[in-house]
């Protein structure tokens, strides 16, 4: 039977759903609940009270037996300093609150609370009731007496039936908070569909821009310099290549060769970048070592295929060989700089290349944006403040 049974008996309440939340405060506040937690509160701390008490009259109890031995009398004083000790700190800590609503939480606490405090003192305990066990008795019964009164407290607040307000409240508060939420990320949406709209903006008059600049003159005249570019690049390349296949092929002869030879910091050049070497050998001086290793090729115990292979390479690998190489590479290396600085003097490329950095930084801008608004509006979709409504409406109709 719901706690507003009578309510219906008598008359139906008609309640704006606005004004919910007073009336459930109402339903409270005639229940003067917080008169019976003052009054509960009362008789507690006087409970407390006569636990202090209690406790002074266990620390002033003197032993019914004198033939005790001095060495059992020093041991039940420390368990007795002990005891009450930890029971004076432990009702030093106690602090009813004031809210009814805590009641239940702060009654089960102090019932967890007071079992950890008998474990830790179950050994004092078992050592005094030898010496004193009237006194102690007392001291239990009070420190018990609190937690009834606890007790007492919970049950008569259960007993209005608060349970079906309680959740009615929580069920009106996540509706007041989704409410908030749906509002503010309304608010948020409204602000990122703005900014996308002006990133989208942006985006049109970079792409307008760059797509302007390349329709230039000066376009054009820059778009034949990046050819020319990549075809000297490519021969360059196309050189460098030839080169590194050449002394792959003869790697394992040159390392051979190069052991005890005047010239082996040349041949690591070779063996290491060969483009890069012979750019720097001005005197060509690979085509003299290369020479020597010809004619020192049977010393350097190759299998016969490799020397026959290698013989082949250093036949090819003439002074006019090399020095074509070195001439077109200068030549191709000469005209790329040119090349390139006629690029970089010339301002359209540069804007282009501004232009297109600005929108690749405004399309990753725009993708965070629609990823963002994205999560915003399923967050908006989730909550369904019509659901949480009618929850409010059933709680408080039980």
């Amino acid at each position: 039977m719901g706690f507003l049974d009578f309510l219906r008996r008598r008359k139906p309440v008609m309640i704006k759903f606005s004004e919910i939340g007073a009336w459930l405060d109402k339903q409270v506040e005639d229940k003067k609940l917080d008169q019976k937690v003052r009054r509960a509160k009362e008789v507690i701390m006087r409970r407390v009270q006569e636990a202090y008490k209690s406790l002074e009259e266990l620390e002033r109890a003197g032993l019914k037996n004198d033939n005790i031995p001095e060495r059992a009398k020093h041991i039940m004083e420390g368990h007795r300093r002990t005891y009450i000790n930890k029971l004076k700190r432990f009702l030093d800590e106690l602090d009813v609150p004031d809210d009814y609503s805590q009641a239940g939480y702060y009654a089960a606490r102090f019932s967890e609370a007071l079992n950890t405090l008998s474990e830790e003192t179950h050994k004092n305990y078992l050592v005094l009731r030898e010496f004193m066990e009237e006194e102690l008795s007392r001291v239990v019964r009070a420190v018990k007496s609190i937690e009834d009164e606890l007790l007492k407290l919970q049950a008569q607040i259960e007993k209005e039936g608060l349970e079906i307000i309680k959740d009615a409240k929580i069920r009106l508060k996540q509706y007041k908070d989704d409410l908030k939420k749906r509002a503010r990320l309304e608010e948020e949406i409204i602000s990122h569909e703005k900014s996308l709209n002006s990133l989208k903006e942006r985006k049109t008059r970079l792409e307008k821009r760059i797509n302007n600049l390349k329709q230039s003159r000066d376009y054009a005249e820059y778009k034949v310099f990046l050819e020319k570019k990549k075809k000297y690049e490519e021969k360059l390349k196309s050189i460098e290549n030839e080169l590194k296949e050449v002394f792959a092929e003869l790697n394992r002869p040159l390392r051979k060769y190069k052991r005890g030879s005047l010239s082996e910091e040349l041949i690591d050049k070779y063996l290491l970048d060969p483009f890069g070497a012979l750019e720097s050998d001005d005197s060509l001086s690979i085509i003299s070592v290369l020479n020597k290793m010809k004619q020192e090729l049977s010393t350097l115990d190759l299998k016969e295929k490799q020397l026959e292979k290698t013989s082949m390479m250093l036949n090819k690998l003439t002074k006019d060989f090399f020095t074509k190489m070195k001439l077109e590479s200068a030549r191709r290396t000469g005209l790329n700089k040119e090349v390139a600085t006629s690029i970089n003097q010339g301002v359209v490329g540069l804007n282009i290349s501004e232009n297109e950095t600005w929108l690749r930084s405004v399309k990753e801008k725009i993708r965070v944006a629609e990823a963002t608004l994205k999560e915003l509006r399923k967050e908006v979709e989730d909550i369904n403040l019509d659901y949480l409504k009618q929850k409010v409406k059933e709680k408080v109709r039980e």
